[in-house]
């Protein structure tokens, strides 16, 4: 190969890593890297754990992940994200301050809110989450799916492990393209899909734009519609209550994960 000239696979992997912060090098307040934080994290005991995956970024996962810690009558939910990327940055009605390694801890009712203080330079880097007494804890990720399938550190390990992943995604073909990826990367006997802003009714499209994987989800009733809320979906999770029909869409998500969560 000619020097200068890049394979475009490489640019491929030199973008993914870019996105997820591999390549960055940043220093002082606003980075990870020199950190003692631990990257490894067991949950306490009795602690429930769920893993909400976004299929591509604005599915509406951070919502859901809210949603099923609602649903269930309270616990915490980890935005596993950067600073500037968190989607329930409005979503507490109390802030309770640092809880540890970068983390920052606000409140709604009997639900807690934890997301980063800072940028993290890598996946593998990212501290493990504060100690809590929660006994439910949703992980709420939306970064690209092969690179946490194949990152270090204690998400990582949760991704391959965990025996549910919910994967939230919408009913539109790069849509339903990205949760045939989901069921295939992570094993469709693991995923249980969340379809925001598909009803009770499947238009003909979207059945005939389901993978091979989707469709055996499908038929196993892993597929669950999530109802869409212009005006939420436009603010994104505020200090208002969630609907009441994404709360109910949301315990069926929980009722589905119930008696396999890590």
């Amino acid at each position: 190969m000619s020097p200068g000239i890049v394979a475009v696979d490489e640019m491929a992997r030199a973008y993914q890593a870019a996105v997820t912060g591999e390549f960055r090098s940043l220093t002082g307040r606003h980075s990870s890297n020199g950190r003692s934080a631990t990257t490894t994290w067991t949950p306490g005991d009795g602690e429930q754990v769920v893993m909400v995956v976004g299929c591509g970024g604005g599915r509406g996962a951070s919502t859901v992940a809210l949603a099923i810690v609602e649903a269930a009558g309270g616990g915490r939910v980890v935005e596993c994200c950067t600073s500037g990327a968190s989607g329930l940055a409005a979503a507490s009605t109390a802030e309770m301050g640092s809880a540890g390694n970068g983390w920052v801890r606000g409140s709604r009712g009997e639900v807690l809110i934890e997301h980063r203080s800072d940028l993290i330079s890598a996946l593998a880097d990212l501290p493990a989450p504060a100690e809590s007494d929660a006994e439910l804890t949703v992980l709420d990720y939306s970064g690209d799916i092969t690179v946490v399938l194949e990152s270090g550190g204690w998400l990582g390990e949760i991704a391959r492990s965990a025996p549910s992943v919910i994967a939230v995604s919408s009913p539109t073909l790069p849509g339903l393209r990205r949760l045939e990826t989901a069921a295939d990367l992570f094993g469709e006997q693991r995923v249980v899909a969340a379809l925001v802003g598909l009803g009770r009714r499947w238009p003909r499209p979207v059945v005939r734009a389901l993978g091979p994987a989707s469709r055996r989800l499908l038929v196993a009733g892993g597929i669950h519609p999530v109802p869409h809320d212009p005006g939420l979906a436009f603010t994104g999770p505020g200090a208002a209550p969630l609907p009441s029909p994404l709360l109910a869409a949301a315990a069926g998500l929980l009722v589905s994960v119930k008696g396999t969560l890590a």
